[in-house]
């Protein structure tokens, strides 16, 4: 029982049903079966809670899991009154000794506060609703996105860059079509725009996040175009050549 791993979700005590068959000496086949075999009387949220698919995988990554969790399509995870239903399915003296161990070490958390001054329980109870609102806001800082003076800088300096690669609003690149009509620097551009939300992830410049803003400035004046259109951009503009 000492070396049992605490196991939370959303604050609440579980355990796994490895852990439910460790502790109650029995395997997890047994586990499973007593629970298919009995589960209208097994009420989920109340005795279970069942993880799959983003959710489950991402519960078995925080914990020291077996990895091998992934793999099952439904992560159950067992309450104190799941643990009591699997205790009477099983029946046996062990288990039955081992759910009372379980309820008074295991799922009876100890309040970290109890014999605290009134004056220190005040302050740790501010300190904690102080972390929870800084964890709020670094929560919004890396997942808004820029805001509107954010999206015109950035839209001011992509043209900058690609006006730039053109050889500037002069250069006979920055006017000239090709034989099908297509210009040049509609090309460049389109070619910035796609290299741009290809390298941050994003379907549009505007959803860049907030948080990615000095990151996307150091790409922007870095930026340049394939070497296929700057050896083009280069004939163009040597050649003089404006359609």
């Amino acid at each position: 029982m000492q070396d049992l791993t605490v196991t939370e979700y959303k604050d609440v005590r579980v355990l796994t049903t490895q852990q439910l068959a460790e502790v109650y000496e029995t395997s997890t086949d047994t586990i499973t079966k007593n629970f298919n075999r009995n589960k209208d009387r097994y009420i989920e949220g109340k005795h279970y809670i069942a993880l799959e698919s983003a959710e489950k995988n991402d519960f078995v990554d925080r914990g020291q899991f077996d990895r091998g969790l992934k793999n099952a399509k439904t992560l159950y995870l067992w309450t104190e009154k799941g643990a009591f239903l699997h205790a009477k399915s099983l029946n046996t003296d062990i288990a039955w000794e081992v759910y009372e161990r379980l309820v008074d070490s295991y799922f009876k958390r100890r309040d970290l506060l109890e014999g605290i001054s009134p004056e220190l329980r005040a302050v740790l109870v501010v300190d904690k609703r102080v972390s929870a609102v800084e964890q709020k806001v670094d929560y919004l800082e890396n997942t808004m996105n820029i805001d509107h003076a954010q999206k015109k800088e950035i839209k001011g300096l992509a043209n900058e860059v690609v006006v730039s690669s053109l050889g500037g609003k002069d250069a006979p690149a920055y006017r000239y079509k090709d034989s099908d009509g297509k210009m040049i620097s509609r090309c460049a551009f389109s070619q910035f725009w796609n290299d741009f939300k290809d390298y941050f992830g994003i379907n549009s410049y505007e959803n860049l996040p907030r948080v990615k803003m000095d990151e996307a400035k150091q790409y922007i004046n870095r930026w340049q175009p394939p070497t296929n259109m700057q050896l083009e951009i280069g004939r163009i503009n040597r050649g003089g050549m404006v359609k």
